[in-house]
């Protein structure tokens, strides 16, 4: 027979069966059945059992305590899981208390400062695809930041994935029916969950929203044109709505946005420039954060990774981050005064929107309080600059006096003694009549208290008599065994102990129990009033939050000085048009990264309208052309973001759009094969570029045959030259192709130094004009650790096959652009030939002399002479031709 608590537990559970229910027990949480087994594997807790109900079945049960309720929560949020928090909210004592689920936590729901990385945004999406647009809903309940923007059907799936990528969202919502593999997102933890198809409806996702911000119309939002976007965001608050909606507090408003309005990067050159994480190391370690990141405060830090992966396409917004990034670098002691002034700063965004939702504690509260009060000095700094955009971010700040005021006259910071030396208070004495009332009804019994156990020593004569409180047992006389000859009469048996008795006087219990309950009062009218100030505080959040994002562009910007006073960068020249000139040019991670080795600089200049279009760049492994090439779009990158940059100048044309093709992936789960992946990637730059993007390609085509790779590589770079007219670095293997310098007019030819000698080879990390003239695979095979026995043999090979003739320029056939292409062949060597027909014929040919075909017996002669002798004679008739 079920017992009435595991019915109740039952029934609380079905309307929940995809989450773990935390079912509070008193002073634990508990959770059983499969839950209870799920939550012990994965918090590490014990596994017991119980029996409910008189048929002998036990039950499992795992359990938590109420107080580390948010540290085990996380652990398995964290790992994907939803988690209900059942609360009791019933009287106790009176039969089966009452319990109601009060919230669901998600990985996109969580807003409890602990449980979420501090210097980084917790996001969830909300995707809603359609025929002509696919909408994209972001939130981040811990800062209330709520933006929703769109992708037409040409821009898909690029421009969705390359988002995702910016965006790395902890979860997604999808309704239900659409696949994860539908959808790239950057880590394999995203929590994927599926909605019904109501929350993505655009009818009711826009009534949803109208509601939420009580409008007629979604035009001020700039979204209202576009169903699914208004249906992505719809679903995200259908979704909050229903897993707490306390979290809608926190959405004031909704920004539109589009991705358009930026500088493009796609996921693959996010990761390939490895700007918030390194490939290798998969955290913040040998990325471009990992360099650019001096911010103080946690809310600048989230700033900044915005500010890295959304370069600006506005050449005025761009002068006024330029300048003012200038006045604080060319000032050490202006940096050091807003260094000062920011460290005083605690997560004023975060603080702020748990203010709002009723979450916030005391100390967060002051917390909140202290910043305000530096706004004034902050204020005053920023207004003596003389950039534009800082003037502009002290305008932006509200010192809010009256939070100020509010929270010094309603609270008392933790440990601060009232008049009469109490310690113990949340509400300032004066601030509400009746809770004062109540302390002055009980403060006669408490300083009564607090001479009780003196005068009851004198009393008695035991001199080791204690009077003492707690929970349980409320106020006590405590007298060891040894003594208790000497109690008086008035005393009654309280307690027991083992070396004691614990007793309480007729007069003691009176004032007990007037304090006791006076206690009860207060505590509850001060969670009342508590409550209250949160709610006064909270209606001044938006001023809150844009006086917190403020703070946060400061931190930014004197973080981008700090870095470049530390690192020696300069101030980028930005213009419009094609050309980018970088002098003395340096990788800022690998320069940041150097043990006291001196990076060594290289120059770059690139004009799509004039010499130098592609910048073809030649040259062995380990001698630095991913470096450079990397550099360069790092350098141009940083510039578009308001940053200095690493030269000794820089004059860049503003671009639109960076695109890499770097490395070797493939994606074995799709069925691609790395070369596939190459393609795939190669073709997307090639649909999408601009004559305004700069293009950065480290080898293209070396996943097939040596042909079919040339005769890809080759192809790109004349449709680049000739169609896309980019700026392009395109670094290759292929040395082969720096003939195309004699054909494409903006084509120059580059190759990293090296020294030579009978010791070996050096780099000299320099790119200079001219072509490697070979490569030097086996050298670097050595340098690798190789064993001697394998080098010695490629050695062997290697000498062989360099002598046979390379690759040669042959068979003219027509190009798309009217040239004459060169195709690729290659002549025998060292053959034998199996007659003297053919060895003569063969000789006369390599001579140059005219030859009749019709004179050859082929059937005097085996089918690989006549292939031979075929060749010989094409070769001869192309030079004629070419000639």
């Amino acid at each position: 027979m079920t017992t009435p608590a595991r019915k109740q537990y039952l029934r609380i559970k079905s309307q929940f069966p995809d989450a773990i229910l935390m079912y509070q027990v008193g002073d634990f949480y508990e959770t059983f059945d499969e839950d209870a087994r799920i939550a012990a594997r994965e918090l590490q807790i014990v596994l017991t059992s119980r029996q409910y109900g008189g048929d002998g079945e036990r039950v499992p049960l795992a359990g938590i305590p109420l107080h580390a309720l948010d540290n085990y929560v996380g652990k398995l949020v964290h790992r994907g899981y939803k988690v209900a928090i059942c609360e009791q909210v019933g009287e106790i004592g009176k039969g089966v208390v009452d319990r109601e689920v009060t919230r669901i936590l998600t990985a996109g729901t969580l807003s409890e400062p602990n449980l979420l990385p501090a210097r980084q945004n917790n996001y969830m999406v909300a995707i809603a695809p359609g025929r002509a647009h696919t909408g994209l809903a972001v939130v981040d309940v811990s800062t209330g930041e709520f933006q929703v923007t769109w992708f037409e059907t040409a821009e898909m799936p690029v421009a969705l994935d390359a988002e995702l990528q910016r965006l790395d969202p902890v979860e997604c919502l999808l309704a239900e029916g659409h696949e994860k593999q539908s959808y790239h997102f950057p880590t394999k933890t995203v929590t994927i969950t599926a909605c019904p198809p109501s929350f993505f409806q655009p009818e009711a996702a826009r009534e949803r929203l109208c509601k939420l911000f009580g409008v007629q119309t979604l035009e001020a939002y700039g979204c209202a044109h576009i169903s699914q976007a208004v249906a992505a965001a719809g679903a995200i608050v259908a979704y909050l709505e229903k897993m707490n909606g306390n979290l809608l507090s926190l959405l004031t408003g909704l920004r539109s946005y589009r991705t358009t309005s930026y500088m493009a990067l796609d996921a693959h050159t996010q990761r390939n420039l490895e700007l918030l994480q390194g490939t290798r190391s998969g955290t913040l370690h040998g990325s471009l954060l990992s360099v650019l990141d001096r911010t103080i405060t946690a809310m600048g830090a989230r700033q900044l990774r915005k500010v890295i992966t959304q370069p600006l396409l506005d050449l005025s917004l761009l002068s006024d981050r330029l300048s003012s990034v200038e006045e604080l670098f060319e000032s050490p002691a202006l940096r050091s005064r807003f260094t000062m002034c920011l460290q005083a700063f605690s997560d004023m965004e975060r603080i702020a929107g748990r203010v709002r939702q009723g979450t916030a504690v005391r100390n967060e509260v002051f917390g909140l309080r202290d910043n305000l009060a530096l706004i004034p000095q902050l204020r005053s700094q920023l207004l003596g600059c003389n950039a534009t955009l800082l003037q502009q971010l002290a305008e932006e700040m509200d010192e809010c006096e009256d939070v100020v005021s509010l929270i010094d006259r309603a609270l008392m910071r933790s440990g601060e003694e009232d008049e009469d030396g109490d310690d113990g208070r949340l509400i300032r004495p004066g601030y509400h009549a009746e809770l004062d009332e109540l302390f002055a009804s009980i403060k006669d019994s408490r300083r009564w208290m607090v001479t009780l156990e003196m005068r009851e020593r004198e009393r008695t004569g035991i001199k080791s008599l204690k009077v003492g409180f707690n929970k349980v047992f409320g106020y006590y006389i405590e007298v060891t065994k040894a003594n208790l000859k000497l109690v008086p009469e008035d005393y009654m048996r309280k307690q027991t102990l083992v070396n004691a008795e614990r007793f309480i006087t007729p007069e003691l219990k009176e004032h007990e129990a007037r304090i006791l309950t006076a206690f009860e009062r207060i505590e509850e009218m001060e969670r009342s009033i508590y409550a209250d100030v949160l709610r006064q505080i909270s209606v001044q959040y938006n001023r809150l939050i844009e006086t917190a994002r403020a703070v946060a562009w400061v931190d930014v910007l004197l973080s981008f000085a700090v870095v470049a006073a530390h690192q020696g960068y300069v101030r980028p020249v930005l213009e419009q048009g094609h050309g980018l000139e970088i002098v003395e040019g340096r990788h800022p991670v690998v320069e940041a990264t150097l043990d006291g080795d001196v990076f060594i600089p290289n120059d770059t200049e690139l004009d799509a309208d004039n010499a130098t279009r592609i910048l073809l760049l030649t040259g062995p492994n380990m001698a630095g052309k991913s470096t450079y090439l990397r550099q360069v779009a790092l350098i141009t990158l940083m510039a578009q973001i308001g940053c200095f940059v690493p030269a000794r100048s820089a004059r860049l044309g503003l671009v639109d759009r960076i695109f890499t093709r770097v490395g070797a992936e493939d994606d074995i789960a799709a069925g691609k094969s790395t070369f596939m992946v190459e393609m795939e990637e190669t073709a997307t730059i090639l649909h999408h570029a601009t004559q305004h993007s700069l293009i950065i390609l480290d080898e293209i085509g070396r996943g097939t045959s040596t042909y079919d790779g040339l005769a890809i590589a080759r192809a790109v770079v004349e449709h680049l030259h000739d169609v896309t007219q980019a700026r392009t670095l395109f670094a290759t293997h292929y040395h082969e192709l720096s003939a195309l310098a004699d054909e494409l007019p903006y084509l120059k030819v580059y190759t990293m130094a090296i020294s030579e000698d009978a010791n070996g080879i050096v780099f000299l990390h320099r790119v200079r004009p001219g072509s490697a003239g070979r490569s030097y695979g086996v050298y670097v095979a050595r340098l690798a650790g190789m064993p001697l026995s394998i080098i010695r043999r490629a050695e062997e090979v290697l000498g062989h096959l360099e002598q046979r003739p390379s690759p040669v320029l042959s068979l003219d056939a027509p190009s798309t652009n009217g040239r004459r292409v060169k195709q690729v062949a290659e002549a025998p060597s060292r053959y034998e030939w199996q007659s003297e027909e053919a060895r003569e014929l063969a000789t006369r040919l390599e001579q140059g002399e005219d030859v009749d075909l019709d004179l050859l017996d082929v059937y005097a002669i085996t089918p690989l002479d006549a292939l031979n002798i075929l060749f010989l004679w094409q070769k001869k008739r192309s030079k004629q031709r070419i000639r």
